[in-house]
């Protein structure tokens, strides 16, 4: 039986949440048990009195060690080894579903210390807290709810405790990626439907989407985690293709128009971009909202560029097109495809052949619109420590 003892000065509170549901099944069944502790019982003086001043000055009381010793004292002589004891803090480490994993698997008795105030006695948490834990950058009144928190997520994974493992492997943080879309019945709730496949019957089919859709979620939502991921296999790197592909025809909403820059414009755009305006600059519109900012640039002496494994198609006047930013909303639409028909208007009407322009080869969407607007790879780049590559669009 995993067992988890709660130091609290609110143990009803905490106790009446974590006794329903799946864990107060868990603790009937006997695979669990969490019990709370009030602090104040261990206290020396009639007041239970658990806080005082602090040394030094300051605002507001800190929890005394003692109480918390003596109550901690009282839980270890239960147990015929001693528990792994935790301290809920917003100066420990950020719970993740890993520190779930590692404690439910490294150990089978936890105590959790809830602090309040502003903070407990440091000579406590340096002469038996193992560790510290916090939920985020951000403080509550006290330990309570990451106590609970971090309970429930551990208690989760201790077999029996839930039907089979499928009910936590398939969720999100489990192998680093955020869960995919959840659906339930009717099949249509005011004018939206379930995604077809998810009712076509074919596991493997369903199996793929979900891949596939967590993916696309922890790419938008969680970069950090994402840059994390292996997806090398070769089922990875399909999905990986029908992303890209199937983003670069998601069209825009609002009609789409292009204007050259002004400062006041610039200025206003609210999302990150280049500054200060280059010359030569141009706005792409979404509607009345700038989508996009470029510049196009005469450029005659290209042998300047650099091209270390290639050349471009003829030493013609041509115009450098450089990208300075993008609404990061409109990432995952079409949006490139209308820039760079845009910057093909432009060059026409300036009576200029050539469109030319370098990408990051990081930049695998960037590079995606450029082949299907029609741009041909010319070689590598040599300027900076970027990795950039030259392409060039003939116009007709």
């Amino acid at each position: 039986m995993y067992h988890i003892d709660i130091m609290t000065l609110f143990p009803d509170t905490v106790g009446d949440v974590l006794s329903e549901s799946i864990l107060g099944r868990a603790q009937e069944r006997d695979y669990i048990r969490i019990l709370t502790h009030q602090i104040r019982d261990y206290t020396q003086n009639k007041q239970k009195q658990v806080d005082d001043y602090p040394y030094g000055g300051g605002q507001g009381a800190v929890m005394q060690a003692d109480p918390l010793y003596q109550c901690w004292k009282h839980i270890c002589g239960q147990h015929q080894s001693k528990p792994h004891t935790i301290y809920l803090s917003p100066c420990g480490k950020t719970f993740t579903q890993e520190d779930a994993r590692r404690l439910a698997r490294e150990y089978d008795h936890l105590i959790l210390v809830c602090g309040h105030y502003e903070g407990i006695d440091q000579r406590f948490i340096d002469g038996y807290v193992d560790e510290e834990i916090s939920l985020g950058d951000f403080v509550l009144t006290g330990g309570e709810i990451a106590a609970m928190a971090v309970a429930d997520a551990v208690c989760r994974l201790i077999p029996g405790v839930l039907s089979h493992d499928a009910c936590f492997e398939d969720e999100s943080h489990w192998n680093g990626l955020l869960e995919y879309p959840q659906y339930s019945r009717p099949a249509q709730w005011h004018g939206m439907e379930v995604p077809q496949v998810l009712t076509c019957g074919d596991h493997k089919k369903v199996e793929r989407w979900r891949r596939k859709q967590s993916l696309i979620r922890t790419r938008d939502r969680r970069p950090d985690l994402y840059a994390k991921l292996d997806l090398s296999s070769k089922e990875d790197q399909k999905l990986l293709a029908e992303i890209r592909a199937e983003e670069l025809q998601k069209p825009l909403t609002l009609p789409v128009s292009c204007t050259p820059a002004t400062c006041e414009d610039w200025e206003n755009i609210s999302w990150s971009y280049a500054s200060p305006m280059p010359s030569h600059g141009y706005l792409i519109w979404h509607g009345d909202q700038p989508a996009a900012c470029i510049s196009l640039s005469p450029l005659n002496a290209e042998e300047a560029l650099g091209i270390q494994d290639g050349k471009w198609s003829a030493q013609e006047p041509s115009l450098w097109l450089q990208f300075h930013g993008q609404d990061p909303a409109l990432v995952h639409t079409n949006l490139m495809e209308h820039v760079l028909s845009c910057a093909r208007d432009l060059a026409r009407e300036a009576g200029i052949g050539w469109i030319r322009t370098a990408a990051d080869k990081r930049k695998k969407a960037q590079l995606e619109h450029l082949k299907a607007a029609g741009f041909q790879y010319r070689g590598n780049l040599s300027r900076g420590q970027t990795r950039e590559v030259a392409y060039e669009l003939r116009l007709k």
